[in-house]
């Protein structure tokens, strides 16, 4: 059994999409999921996002610039990545790219400085064994262990433990 566009259907489809995107830009991956939950069929979706695509409404190269623009003082570049390709379904090759030309190891040793001090005062820090728990932290934010080291080594080669 073959199934032809309803182009009434594909209509809905598109409203719901523009709709769906008028809220914020999603990416593709998101948008599929969101019509396909609402039962449009396959041909529909199809329909929708292609014509999206022509109205450049779906643009995940715009949607991965964004989400690095808002999120990169938010956590390490593993975790951005993370959330881009699970979480928001854009092609891994993409995200990788736009990382790697929009964030340096400079930059993410100063956002993790920014952390680290943050989490040193917070909590208190009064042992060198609560370093472990400053490490965790950090790794849970998103940080690669070359860029968790320099900072830590850099905060307590600054200070002794006591002084942070």
């Amino acid at each position: 059994m073959e199934y032809t566009l309803d182009q009434k259907r594909a209509g809905e489809a598109y409203e719901a999409l523009v709709k769906y995107l008028a809220v914020c830009q999603r990416s593709e991956k998101e948008c599929r999921e969101k019509l396909y939950s609402k039962g449009f069929h396959k041909d529909e979706v199809e329909f929708a996002i292609d014509k999206a695509k022509g109205y450049r409404y779906i643009d995940d190269e715009e949607y991965v610039r964004n989400f690095l623009l808002f999120n990169k003082t938010k956590y390490g570049a593993k975790k951005l990545s993370y959330k881009l390709i699970t979480e928001k379904g854009v092609d891994k090759e993409l995200v990788e790219n736009m990382i790697a030309d929009t964030l340096d190891d400079g930059f993410e040793v100063e956002v993790c400085t920014q952390f680290a001090v943050k989490y040193v005062k917070q909590k208190k820090l009064t042992d060198k064994k609560d370093i472990r728990k400053l490490t965790a932290f950090l790794y849970q934010k998103g940080f690669d262990w070359h860029i968790i080291n320099t900072v830590v080594e850099a905060i307590f080669d600054d200070c002794d433990i006591e002084d942070c």
